[in-house]
């Protein structure tokens, strides 16, 4: 199983590797992209505000115009022709601009005659054909081109009437109506030598009041008019700085046929950028204006996308996949050696564990010799001990039979309770006995009463530390209840008991303090010796396993090892301090629990 998920792990890096990349290079992409629309969308926002801005001026400098004409009589052609330069100096986009009077067929001749004071050709003319002009039929009102700024490049235009055509004649009647300033739809100037569109801003002009349609139609003068070359505009109203690969297109969506009027692309330019064009659009919709609805529809060229979009994402997942194919092979050739490793890792771990099975075994037997050699020590102790109550109970047993003959049952019931006592006695020693005999284990927990273990202990030490001439003091608090192995506990006290008592046979003073009291939550155990002290080079290895300060023979290294295995199994702490000539603490710590 193992070498089947080994042989799959490479191409699986490689996948997962060349997926990530992939990944990663798409959304970097899509970051950039989000990026260049932001960027393209605010370039066709400011184009759309330039040009909705130089109509408004443009406009507004037309209703000025038209104020010159609401005076009581009409202006001379030179007083028009200075106002008007002084207009398109500072508008330049402004193709031309118009005076077009109101002539009725009753005020005709009239006219005419005034007119030909500066033109003598002048005649009112209609268009027949783009640039054929051919006198307009004969009807009720006429609207001609009179004056014109500049004349020069508009000659045609003049006597032009623009009620002859339906567009222009749609535009003057809603603006006489509304008494307003309007915009045509799209027109052909007749003027007009190539296929530029353009429309007309016409400002109408009145005498007297104005309020009522029919008043405006009654005191209508004429129109001040502007000419304006939709493109040429359009191509003006570019800010400083701004993009230029950016297809723009200036449409009017007034009558909602989206009819195109400009564009910032020339023919030629048009031709070279139009196979290049990505689908991405965009449309802003300019403020209503003087009746018209314009838009400015833009598509981003890919001369602007692969400006506006680096490399970076598709590095990226180059270097990527060459990453991935190079982590694979490297991949493949440490999963080989790991392969080889796991092989010679297996055998050297089997020939530990031979080592560690036999090591544990020789460390138990050991443990065990060193339980052993405790009791061998401890049995003279013992022994007395236990002579003691086999002595009283030998005794009481050869006296109760006499006691009973003579029928003295107060004496015999005597005899019984202190043989009674003294086999109680000899048990808690054998009880005693059994804490250093039993094999300890940590699973034996309990909640077990820290007197009381120490009290069994003692029971194996005490007749010893006496033999020894060793005064043994005990300050112990009660109720210390701690969850522990009371076996393992009981070797623990033994061996420190023991410890101390060899480090007792040099010392004048020759005295055991045993301790126990409550701490921090804690259950703390105190044995002390006036010993001479652990010197400090051997302070650091007391508790490595076969560490022993004693000569040959005399002691297996294994007492306070064994200690501290053994708390830490029971999730205590030994700690210990010392003083040269002073003697030893040791310390013991486990947690309180509840009886």
């Amino acid at each position: 199983m193992q070498k089947k998920i080994e042989h799959v792990i490479a191409p699986l890096l490689l996948i997962a590797g060349i997926a990530v990349s992939a990944f990663t290079a798409f959304w970097l992409y899509e970051m950039e992209k989000k990026s260049l629309i932001i960027s393209f969308q605010r370039e066709v926002d400011l184009r759309a505000t330039s040009l909705h801005w130089d109509l408004t001026l443009n406009f507004k400098a037309l209703r000025d115009l038209g104020i010159f004409f609401e005076k009581s009589s009409v202006p001379d052609h030179d007083e028009f022709r200075a106002l008007a330069r002084e207009i398109m100096k500072h508008l330049p986009h402004i193709d031309a601009l118009e005076w077009i009077p109101r002539i009725t067929s009753d005020n005709k001749a009239e006219q005419l005659e005034i007119i030909k004071e500066h033109y003598p050709d002048f005649e009112i003319t209609q268009r027949q054909d783009q640039g054929i002009m051919v006198p307009a039929s004969t009807k009720e009102e006429y609207f001609p081109v009179y004056f014109v700024e500049p004349y020069k490049g508009h000659e045609i235009a003049l006597g032009f009437d623009l009620s002859s055509d339906t567009t222009r004649w749609k535009t003057l009647k809603t603006a006489r109506d509304t008494g307003q300033p309007q915009v045509s739809a799209s027109i052909t100037l007749v003027q007009e030598k190539g296929k530029q569109k353009a429309f007309l801003a016409v400002a109408p002009v009145f005498r007297g009041t104005s309020e009522t349609i029919a008043e405006r139609r009654k005191n209508l003068t004429g129109f001040v008019l502007g000419i304006y070359r939709a493109s040429d505009l359009f191509k003006a109203s570019k800010v400083t700085g701004q993009a230029s690969d950016i297809h723009m297109i200036m449409v009017d969506n007034t009558d909602g046929n989206a009819e195109k009027l400009g564009e910032n692309f020339s023919e030629i330019e048009h031709e070279h950028n139009e196979h290049h064009e990505q689908p991405l659009y965009y449309a802003k919709d300019l403020p209503p204006l003087l009746g018209r609805l314009w838009s400015v529809t833009s598509h981003p060229t890919r001369h602007y996308i692969a400006d506006n979009i680096s490399p970076l994402p598709y590095v990226v997942f180059l270097f990527g996949v060459l990453f991935s194919t190079m982590i694979t092979i490297c991949a493949g050739m440490l999963i080989k050696r790991n392969h080889i490793i796991n092989q010679k890792v297996s055998e050297q771990t089997r020939d530990l564990i031979e080592a560690q099975a036999a090591r544990t075994d020789f460390q138990n037997k050991l443990i065990e010799m060193n339980k052993m050699a405790s009791l061998g020590e401890m049995s003279a102790g013992i022994g007395h001990e236990l002579s003691q109550p086999l002595g009283t109970i030998l005794l009481k047993c050869q006296m109760l039979p006499k006691a009973l003959n003579q029928r003295d049952y107060d004496k015999s019931l005597k005899f019984a309770e202190d043989i009674r006592n003294q086999a109680m006695r000899a048990k808690e020693i054998m009880d005693s006995l059994r804490i250093i005999s039993r094999d300890a284990k940590p699973e034996d927990k309990t909640s077990i009463e820290l007197n009381q273990v120490i009290r069994k202990a003692e029971v194996l030490i005490k007749e010893d530390l006496t033999m020894n001439g060793i005064q043994l003091a005990k300050e112990l608090s009660p109720d210390i209840y701690i969850y522990a192995s009371p076996v393992q506990l009981g070797q623990v006290v033994a061996n420190l008991l023991t410890n101390a008592r060899d480090a007792l046979k040099e010392s004048d003073e020759k005295r055991i303090t045993i301790r126990s009291y409550k701490k921090d939550g804690n259950g703390i155990l105190e044995i002390e010796d006036t010993g001479s002290g652990i010197p400090e080079q051997y302070q650091s290895k007391i508790f490595e396993p076969f560490f022993t300060s004693k000569p040959v023979g005399k002691g297996t290294g294994l007492g306070l090892s064994m200690c501290y295995s053994m708390v830490q199994d029971n999730e205590g702490e030994i700690t210990f301090t010392t003083s040269a000539g002073q003697g030893t603490c040791f310390t013991v710590t486990f947690p309180l629990t509840r009886s």
